[in-house]
């Protein structure tokens, strides 16, 4: 500990000094001397007071599991690595029409496999793949594909042999000449679903996490895998292939896993964190409490997937009684469309979803016992005494979700949101109704659709709202003008 001399006594060192030269030139050394004292102590003053915030911190056991915590300097060291523009090259390429929409079993997915590897060598992931590379190959309906696995190994010598996950799909829905995943829209000249949100904006903060944890020197004490799947779109075909075939041969000693699908869009809007009540006792809802607190990120956090017309790789884990946490920004009126471009990507948002999703990480990974699945296996049977579930009433519509942007092109007032037709199926309530493609529906039952989890609103509304052979108002909008329909359901 570097000791600092008081002013007085450098004073009475001077006093010679000063006699000889001019009194001034004694005053301009002096205060040369009194501010480099007073930058030394201010530097001082800031160690001693993140020394006691990191002591606090450690102490406090009602904001976080208990976790042995990597240095404070190192995390921020890696959380700096995060930047929009490293967010925004990562995007750019993998949104590419070099890329061709990235559909699993085409020669654009793979060059996005090969990318995503680089940057996993880069920041000096070790390879988890097939024979000591970083890419598990498996087939999709005749064509090869692969997942791609790096991995930091664990500090701890028992806990290292555990695994935290932290994956995203890579893959999306092609070209039009290509198999199609469920490719929308596209009746311009732009052919190629470039996929910057679905699920280029995922695997963006996957590959900036890997820099980060390489850059920072991050470990944890048991070893965090990174992981991109393809085949997503095609069925949540890479993500079941790997837990049926895990690193290890075994699923047992993996304890948690973090999807990161669809993360780039509606950032006015909280992003919906979902699966926090996977683990018994609170412990993955304490971790990304403490994480969005740290962060910043508006989060709206479930305790279980209320995500309804969606599904995505955590499903496989969960599927397995791992537990999980999935982010989702939120459907938008690109979503699986050709106009799904990265310069649309929130990339500040995309920065807290990524010092989050760290802090999570780091948070599960260190934590002296590991996370214990609190899903419940479905019954095989219904007790008879039970009632079963009322059955969703459907419009026969496929709509897509206007986000803040469309709704404000469309001058809807504060709140208001709404549904964008894609198709009216032959036969429908809405077909019955004079539905049509392109028409924005607002309300139905007399209940305005909000912004924000628009769908769910709408199946409420017809599950609630909507009785049999009953004549029911809905409102649409059509090219700017607002049209009343009457709608009727037979059952």
């Amino acid at each position: 500990m570097r000791r600092i001399l008081p002013v007085a006594f450098v004073a009475l060192l001077l006093a010679p000094l000063a006699a000889q030269d001019s009194n001034d030139r004694a005053a301009e050394i002096l205060k040369k001397i009194d501010a480099a004292i007073q930058q030394q102590s201010e530097r001082t003053r800031a160690e001693i007071l993140q020394l006691i915030r990191e002591e606090l911190r450690g102490n406090k056991t009602d904001a976080a599991p208990q976790a042995r915590k990597l240095p404070a300097a190192s995390t921020e060291k890696a959380k700096a690595v995060v930047t929009t523009e490293l967010l925004k090259k990562h995007a750019s390429y993998l949104a590419s029409d070099e890329l061709e929409g990235r559909c699993a079993g085409y020669p654009g997915c793979d060059k996005a496999a090969d990318y995503i590897a680089d940057v996993f060598k880069k920041s000096a992931l070790k390879p988890a793949g097939d024979a000591g590379t970083y890419f598990q190959k498996f087939r999709l309906l005749g064509k090869d594909t692969k997942n791609v696995i790096g991995l930091i190994e664990g500090t701890d010598p028992e806990l290292k042999n555990e695994i935290v996950v932290l994956g995203a799909h890579y893959d999306h829905v092609g070209t039009a000449e290509q198999r199609d995943f469920g490719r929308m829209g596209g009746r311009g000249d732009d052919t190629i679903w470039n996929g910057a949100d679905d699920n280029g904006s995922g695997t963006t903060c996957v590959l900036a996490l890997a820099q980060a944890f390489g850059e920072g020197g991050l470990k944890a004490r048991r070893t965090l895998v990174f992981m991109c799947f393809s085949g997503e779109e095609a069925g949540l075909v890479g993500s079941r292939y790997y837990t049926k075939n895990p690193i290890g041969g075994s699923l047992d000693k993996h304890v948690f896993m973090l999807n990161l699908d669809m993360v780039g869009r509606n950032p006015s809007k909280p992003i919906e964190i979902h699966g926090v009540g996977s683990a018994e006792g609170g412990v993955i809802k304490k971790a990304v409490e403490a994480a969005v607190a740290t962060s910043g990120l508006k989060a709206k956090l479930n305790e279980t997937v209320t995500l309804m017309g969606g599904d995505s790789d955590h499903s496989s884990f969960a599927d397995k009684r791992v537990p999980f946490a999935f982010f989702f920004s939120g459907f938008h009126a690109d979503y699986h469309r050709p106009s799904d471009h990265p310069d649309k990507l929130a990339y500040d948002n995309m920065v807290k979803v990524s010092t989050t999703s760290m802090d999570i990480l780091l948070q599960i990974a260190n934590l002296d016992e590991r996370p214990k699945f609190s899903g419940k296996v479905k019954p095989s049977f219904q007790m008879p005494d039970l009632e079963p579930p009322p059955q969703t009433r459907r419009m026969g519509v496929t709509v897509q979700e206007l986000d803040d942007a469309d709704c404000d092109g469309l001058k809807l007032e504060a709140g208001q949101g709404g549904l964008r037709v894609d198709a009216v199926q032959p036969g429908s309530a809405a077909e019955g109704a004079a539905v049509k493609v392109g028409d924005v529906i607002l309300s139905v039952a007399g209940v305005p659709l909000p912004r924000g989890s628009t769908r769910d609103e709408l199946r409420k509304v017809l599950t609630d709202k909507v009785k049999p052979g009953k004549e029911v108002d809905i409102v649409v909008l059509r090219k700017g003008d607002r049209v009343s329909l009457k709608g009727k359901w037979s059952e």
